[in-house]
């Protein structure tokens, strides 16, 4: 996009401003509702003094307080940065710290409201200069951020600004090259570097447009594909003299509009975004000099509609490696590239009779000629030690577990560094194992979800912790797991002080004879003598578990409901992961068949319990916990009467072609698996209360989705209420927009569940 203004010289020196933008306010438009025809709701009882409500929970000062934002090890592992509101009402201001390791001694480099800025940088008394999202250098010099499309850094030594670029487009993906000369970045789809010692910028590439994207990755790449760590689309060699890029091409991938309806004039923009058994982007990796020249492409031999999930340079910089996945996704090959070496070679494969799971956790050793594969081979995902032949030396992990993310490796020691869920499937635990003789030892202690990020140097590591009776705190730990300093905690004294139900941790096992996790939460002044209707949280979906012990953005929504009176049930069925490629399997070319015949199992459970009333049964999702909800409205109607699905897939036909396809292959194949896993096609027997709510603006799971499930639940006869948000994507996101769609989904499940459903009129 064009930015307009005046502009100054690219290199000049200039001071540096910035600060946290309010969110844009939204109103949310309710549409094709009924009233109730057993006349008035009654009133819901007031809360009781201190209980949680929507607004407390999601509005402009929530009960649960902000952390730091943007936390980074400072390259060469000395500190911590982050950025950091601070002060109250207009004093409110904005600063770049680092904390020193391990004293926790702060540092403010940059006091942004003292220096002046250049007008061409504002727009604006409230559009100030601002620092966002950052990287540092490996000598931890210097910081790279970009500002209104252009490059800027900030010195560590005198917080002194610098602005690098002076351009019409947006710089984008910035990145410094190992040895820190260098800047890489994609300006209007071609890559570039910016030669810092020579203050010159270099082309590398030529042939960007909307259709041919040089280093950049499209929607459903990014989505689907790179969802994990670095998402950048290129990669240096460990010697700062090349590059290696993926090029997409997508002139041939169909577009979708996405319309801004706020305008007098409406307008749109189109995103290509591919459906099952359209024309993917066509992918090939190139490798290029960082001082320009000739692109050389790699010839993988794979065929021209695989996609390219990874690549890499070999800690060497020998080669490139590069990983192709057949569009069936059950065949994966890791191919090494040399450049100039002609046609790359096949190291090896993995293959499966369903699909294969990418997963990011390889490690290229610099040192030895090997490296680290994470794979399912045996069942759970684990590493293994491998020759730079492809000849496999070792396990490195295994047992009944998952290693969830490699989280970096000291070479000279030996030592992986992995979050896996060992000690138990609620949890995630930082690990110390050998890469020699695989031995573990567990690092972080406490009970719940532990995401960590390792310094550079593998002394210490940001833990970011929590479970749920409390929201995310941040601090600093030494490699033995000792906390060194806090950097921030989302508690407060107000939640602390706040009497509120949490879920208790359980398993239940099926007539089927499966052991199924789930999580029970009781009303406040609990009685087991009453009744209460249950509210089930569904997702469902794969990649995912919603029974952990962690602090999700529903936990205080879901205790909430629960003081107002809900048992509140989440499971987590088969599919999810977790608990190995076996339990995963089972969804193959039949999403949400049995995933809904486990969470019928769970309300079964939830029956066999003398304080659930089970006539009164609600069940809420998101995304593919939405599309859980209406296969279970619509499919099991005898048993969820109540639901609320929130940007849900209705049509798999309508979702993109890699996530579906991964589960159903093309649908040329599985016609029947397509028709049986889209609720679309089930709505005649629906009999209950549906409320669905969507971003105009959703470019994941399009609108598309619930207009045609309005059209076809119309033309059965069928009520239901329908909330829009306007210019909401997928998340949507921001307090006034939050605050609306959990009022009026507490207002739902209140009339339509928490009062007797048994005096509401047939749906049928």
């Amino acid at each position: 996009m064009k930015r307009a203004g005046a502009r100054k010289p690219a290199g000049g020196v200039v001071g540096a401003c910035f600060a946290v933008l309010a969110p844009a306010l939204l109103s949310a438009i309710a549409t094709t509702t009924w009233a109730a025809a057993r006349g008035a709701t009654p009133p819901a009882a007031p809360p009781r003094e201190g209980a949680l409500t929507v607004e407390r929970i999601f509005g402009d000062h929530p009960i649960v307080g902000k952390l730091p934002s943007e936390i980074r090890w400072v390259g060469d592992g000395s500190g911590v940065s982050y950025l950091e509101s601070r002060g109250e009402g207009e004093n409110v201001r904005s600063f770049f710290v680092i904390c020193s390791v391990p004293s926790g001694n702060e540092r403010i480099v940059c006091v942004p409201d003292t220096v002046a800025v250049p007008d061409d940088l504002v727009r604006s008394d409230e559009d100030n200069f601002q620092i966002g999202s950052y990287e540092w250098d490996r000598g931890g010099r210097r910081i790279l951020f970009a500002f209104r499309g252009d490059l800027f850094t900030v010195e560590r030594k005198d917080g002194r600004v610098r602005r690098w670029t002076n351009t019409s487009e947006d710089e984008n993906d910035a990145e410094f090259s190992p040895d820190g000369t260098k800047i890489a970045y994609t300006r209007a789809n071609d890559l570039y570097v910016l030669d810092l010692e020579r203050e010159n910028e270099i082309r590398l590439t030529d042939s960007g447009c909307d259709s041919v994207l040089n280093a950049v990755l499209d929607w459903v790449y990014t989505e689907e594909l790179y969802t994990r760590g670095d998402r950048r689309a290129f990669c240096w060699s460990p010697d700062s003299e090349r590059l290696a890029f993926l090029q997409l091409t997508e002139s041939q991938v169909p577009r979708f509009p996405l319309v801004d309806w706020m305008e007098r004039n409406p307008t749109h923009e189109f995103q290509h975004y591919p459906k099952p058994g359209d024309v993917n982007p066509r992918a090939r990796v190139g490798i290029v000099s960082a001082d320009g020249g000739d692109v050389e492409w790699a010839d993988t031999g794979a065929p021209d509609d695989s996609y390219i999930p990874r690549l890499s340079w070999l800690g060497d910089g020998s080669a490139v490696a590069i990983q192709t996945l057949n569009r069936g996704q059950d065949r994966l090959a890791l191919i090494f590239a040399v450049a100039g070496a002609g046609k790359a070679s096949v190291i090896f494969e993995e293959t499966a009779d369903t699909w294969v799971n990418v997963n990011s956790l390889q490690h290229f050793y610099a040192k030895k000629r090997q490296f680290i594969w994470g794979s399912e081979r045996s069942g759970h995902q684990h590493l293994y030690l491998y020759n730079q032949d492809g000849s496999l030396n070792h396990e490195i992990t295994w047992g009944d577990w998952e290693v969830i993310s490699l989280e970096g490796v000291n070479e000279s020691k030996g030592r992986v560094y992995v979050t896996a869920n060992k000690k138990t499937v609620l949890e995630h635990h930082l690990y110390e194992v050998s890469d020699k003789t695989g031995e573990v030892r567990q690092i972080t202690s406490g009970d719940g979800t532990h995401s960590v990020t390792l310094s550079p140097d593998f002394r210490y590591f940001i833990d970011r912790f929590s479970n749920e009776l409390r929201p995310t705190v941040v601090t600093v730990r030494d490699v033995k797991g000792h906390e060194l300093f806090e950097l921030g905690d989302q508690m407060t004294p107000e939640l602390e002080r706040t009497v509120r139900p949490v879920p208790e941790f359980l398993t239940f096992k099926s007539t089927s004879g499966h052991d199924f996790y789930c999580s029970i939460t009781k009303p406040t002044g609990f009685n087991p003598l009453e009744k209460y209707p249950a509210l089930v949280y569904v997702y469902g979906g794969p990649h995912d578990q919603v029974v952990r012990r962690r602090w999700s953005s529903s936990s205080l929504w879901h205790s909430m409901m629960a003081d107002k009176g809900y048992i509140v049930f989440a499971m987590d069925n088969r599919g999810s992961s977790g608990r190995g490629k076996e339990w995963e399997d089972v969804i193959a070319r039949k999403l949400g068949q049995h995933e809904l015949e486990d969470q019928i199992a769970g309300v079964d459970y939830l029956r066999s319990l003398p304080y659930v009333d089970g006539e009164r049964i609600g069940i809420w999702g998101w995304s593919y916990g939405g599309y859980m909800t209406l296969m279970a409205l619509f499919k099991a109607p005898d048993v969820f009467k109540v639901g609320t699905a929130v940007a849900p897939v209705t049509d798999w036909r309508l979702y993109d072609s890699i996530y579906t396809e991964r589960y159903m292959k093309l649908p040329s194949e599985n016609e029947e698996g397509y028709h049986d896993s889209s609720p679309i096609n089930f709505v005649d027997d629906f009999s209950g209360r549906l409320l669905v709510m969507h971003g105009d603006a959703d470019d994941n799971v399009h609108t598309q989705n619930t207009y045609q499930l309005i059209q076809r639940l119309i033309e059965a006869g069928k009520r239901f209420d329908f909330v829009p948000f306007p210019q909401k994507d997928h998340g949507i996101s921001g307090p006034t927009a939050r605050v609306h769609l959990f009022t009026r989904m507490t207002e739902f499940f209140d009339e339509h569940l928490l009062q007797a459903v048994a005096a509401e009129p047939s749906n049928r």
